[in-house]
């Protein structure tokens, strides 16, 4: 069935079911054993595309929420794993700025910063 021609309750289903891989994809127990939840494993587990996962998002409310918090659940996974060593921390920081922007630090000025002066004095070494 097109995306396009799914029912309200067929919408709030696949919510569920994303928010559910989402929660457990990669955990210990769960039926999903990939590492990282996926958007595109995701669709295809479901017979859909990224293309008709996106046009959801964009036209139903309920849907862009779900979508919006397992994207938060990812970037969450995506930090663990670095953080306890079940990811690499070199793609975890390029996952993360590719996918999400994250920078090590901004360019430019700081604002609020504070000055410091720093005086040194030769010792006196005539006694």
């Amino acid at each position: 069935m097109p995306i396009s021609e799914l029912t309200r309750e067929q919408v709030l289903s696949l919510s569920k079911k994303m928010m559910h891989y989402f929660e457990t994809a990669g955990c210990e127990g769960s039926e999903f054993k990939e590492g990282l939840p996926s958007f595109v494993r995701f669709a295809h587990r479901e017979g859909l595309t990224v293309k008709g996962i996106l046009a959801l998002r964009e036209r139903d409310e309920v849907f862009r929420d779900c979508y919006a918090e397992c994207e938060e659940i990812l970037k969450d996974r995506i930090t663990d794993g670095a953080l306890y060593k079940r990811l690499d921390s070199s793609f975890a920081k390029f996952l993360l700025a590719a996918r999400y922007g994250y920078t090590d630090k901004e360019e430019g000025e700081e604002e609020g910063g504070f000055s410091l002066t720093v005086t040194v004095k030769e010792p006196n070494t005539c006694s």
